[in-house]
């Protein structure tokens, strides 16, 4: 398409029909990725407020520069599986959501208000059982979208909404267009910006010590990598070791403070009273990620017997 043919944005809605058909992309366009972006490139910089189109043929990737400076790298490989399987209309609707890049680029967009949150392992069949029950009609439930974290832990990811939390289903991901690769590199990237607003604190309680950030997302301090490094080189090089209590309590010290590790266990031991549990083990942070340190039997069945 020559750039005397793109589709001014204020078109009437009759015209739209014919946007849509335009960027109904052909099989041949879907060979490999290097002829699917070149087709894009010719397109993309006439859709929406894109000014440029950068392809990086290493990395399989897209950068789309919007007019007011924003960024966003978009994965091929993953269009391009999508598409392929499409036809029709159905190809052109998929597309769309692949270039949903309005959403994505403004503040207001849901996948800039994703976060990674810290789960039990169990906690996605207790979820879908719950869901089971509640729609006894939908044989189906909707999919959570996760990532495993270490042993019994698993990333999930969460749109935070301004009264509500809600969890990233499957369809989600379709609907936008990205795997779950991306929705994690950009859920990263929003964890960083909305913890530069609020803030963590590191307070003390006797031989250990633990995080505040804003009363829910406590736990997701575990995908810093950087934060537990800064932790380790404080204790003298000492691995730390954390209790992902809750999505609010997370406790930690280091694995050569007997006492501290003690302590630690105690309190993660009795979560009789801590809603929202995640875990009462320990866990261990080594060279940019976590692995089992110690089970921790929790002591609820004692207390209410």
């Amino acid at each position: 398409m020559r750039p005397s043919q793109a589709f001014p944005m204020q078109e009437p809605e009759s015209t739209a029909a014919t946007k849509t058909l335009d960027l109904n992309i052909p099989d041949e366009a879907l060979q490999d990725e290097a002829i699917f972006a070149a087709y894009l490139q010719e397109r993309l910089p006439f859709f929406g407020d894109l000014i440029r189109v950068d392809y990086d043929p290493a990395a399989g990737s897209l950068t789309l520069h919007s007019r007011n400076g924003d960024t966003m790298t978009k994965f091929l490989s993953n269009a391009l599986l999508a598409l392929r399987e499409k036809r029709g209309p159905a190809r052109a609707q998929a597309l769309f959501h692949y270039l949903n890049m309005t959403e994505v680029m403004v503040d207001s967009g849901e996948l800039a208000k994703v976060l990674p949150v810290l789960k039990a392992r169990d906690f996605v069949e207790v979820a879908r059982q719950q869901m089971m029950q509640a729609v006894k009609d939908e044989p189906n439930p909707p999919q959570f979208v996760y990532l495993d974290e270490a042993e019994n832990l698993i990333k999930l990811f969460v749109v935070n909404g301004e009264t509500t939390v809600n969890y990233v289903m499957a369809g989600a991901l379709d609907d936008w267009g990205i795997d779950v690769r991306e929705l994690a590199e950009m859920a990263q990237a929003n964890l960083q910006k909305f913890l530069a607003k609020t803030g963590v604190q590191v307070a003390k309680r006797s031989r250990f010590q633990y995080v505040e950030v804003d009363g829910q997302f406590e736990s997701s301090i575990a995908f810093l990598p950087n934060f537990w490094a800064q932790v380790q080189e404080q204790s003298g090089g000492a691995a730390p070791i954390a209790a992902f209590l809750s999505r609010d309590k997370v406790f930690f010290t280091h694995e050569n403070d007997t006492e501290g590790l003690q302590l630690l266990e105690l309190i993660s031991a009795d979560l009789s009273d801590v809603p929202y549990v995640i875990s009462p083990d320990q866990y261990r942070w080594e060279n940019g990620r976590w692995t089992l340190f110690r089970r921790v039997a929790r002591m609820e069945a004692a207390i209410r017997h």
